[in-house]
């Protein structure tokens, strides 16, 4: 049987995680099978070596499992970030006692070089972190744009083909969302605020209706803070400082 995907995940997670803080405590007895080859993933991601179920290290993810459902908060995020993040914590504090524990030979006392410290590599579990992360961001981000009724493909037809065009469609969106009554008036009504532009930065008119979406996308993405997405919009020229005027 193919393992679900994440989304597939997130939701039978996110139904356990209902019918657990309603009293029915075998709810996680229930994704047990279904989330453990993630957990485990994360395990081996922490531990830069393949782990199993026979592991100590399955074990922990475990644990790790009953306090993401103890302490989950749906509004914080997706499930599996969270438990991505709570099981790497573990491991690694876990890692950390067993070399605090591990014995120095006295042979190794007579020797020249220092003791080999085991590296735990956090940028290896990171990545499928991010992963998760990112899809969510980009999920929000497809969200927001649907209440503008705009979607990814618009974008993809409506944005400035020149650098120049570009980069000035950036500093426009950095213009909405320097400024909180223009920024306030595109989130109320949906409408990029062209009037005020043209009268308050002296913003072309035509130019701003030519790349509206593009320029809507791009202060979504700066005042919902959607890091992943940020590195887009940032003017090239300025190194991330947005022109004014």
């Amino acid at each position: 049987m193919a393992e679900p995907g994440s989304w597939e995940l997130d939701k039978l997670l996110n139904n356990a995680w209902a019918r657990y803080h309603e009293g029915d405590k075998t709810a996680i007895d229930d994704v047990y099978n279904s989330i453990m080859p993630f957990c485990l993933r994360i395990c081996s991601k922490s531990c830069g070596k393949y782990i199993s179920l026979e592991d100590d290290e399955a074990s922990i993810a475990g644990m790790a499992l009953i306090k993401a459902f103890d302490n989950y908060n749906p509004a914080r995020g997706r499930f599996l970030v969270f438990l991505g993040q709570v099981i790497k914590t573990r491991i690694i504090d876990y890692k950390r006692q067993e070399k605090k524990s591990r014995l120095i030979p006295f042979s190794f006392l007579t020797q020249k070089s220092g003791y080999e410290k085991e590296i735990i590599d956090d940028e290896l579990i990171e990545t499928i972190i991010d992963d998760l992360a990112r899809k969510q961001e980009i999920e929000h981000f497809k969200e927001l744009l649907a209440s503008f009724s705009i979607s990814l493909a618009d974008l993809l037809e409506c944005s400035p083909r020149q650098d120049k065009s570009r980069e000035r469609a950036k500093e426009i969106a950095g213009l909405i969302a320097g400024d909180e009554e223009l920024t306030s008036s595109l989130i109320s009504k949906k409408v990029l605020p062209i009037k005020l532009l043209e009268d308050r930065y002296q913003v072309n008119r035509k130019y701003a209706d030519r790349y509206r979406k593009f320029i809507i996308a791009d202060v979504l993405i700066i005042v919902y803070e959607l890091s992943y997405l940020m590195p887009y919009v940032m003017p090239r020229e300025r190194g991330g400082d947005y022109v004014q005027g």
